[in-house]
């Protein structure tokens, strides 16, 4: 037997007139079993389907993603939008504030002395302290 006989057998007869392989026939069996590493195949069908619903799976979870993304960037506008709107109270209750305080010293400040003397020094202290 030749090195070309081992690594093309196919033009030899690989089989004894009984069925039984001849030496070459074994040895090109155990070469295609051993390039296929030892197994008793690929089933390229069920890699398709097994692929298939991966790219599914994939696909559901892409479109999972951009929804779940569609409602926090919803959630994140409608915070915006009460965080301004919290502001704007914030400083509407400042302005009542500052106008009540500025009420109140007028109020203080305007009205006559007890002691019956009509002294404008002592308005013009007041408003004049912080």
């Amino acid at each position: 037997m030749s090195a070309r006989d081992l690594n093309c057998p196919l033009p030899h007869q690989i089989c004894n007139a009984d069925g039984t392989l001849t030496a070459l026939g074994q040895t090109f069996l155990r070469r295609l079993w051993e390039r296929t590493g030892s197994a008793p195949g690929t089933d390229t069908a069920w890699i398709e389907a097994e692929a298939d619903m991966a790219t599914l799976s994939a696909a559901q979870a892409q479109s999972s993603a951009f929804a779940a993304l569609r409602e926090a960037q919803d959630a994140l506008s409608l915070a915006q939008q009460t965080l301004l709107q919290a502001q704007s109270i914030r400083a509407q209750a400042l302005k009542a504030l500052e106008t009540a305080q500025d009420s109140a010293i007028l109020s203080v400040t305007a009205r006559p002395p007890r002691d019956g003397s009509h002294s404008d020094e002592s308005m013009i202290f007041a408003i004049m302290k912080p």
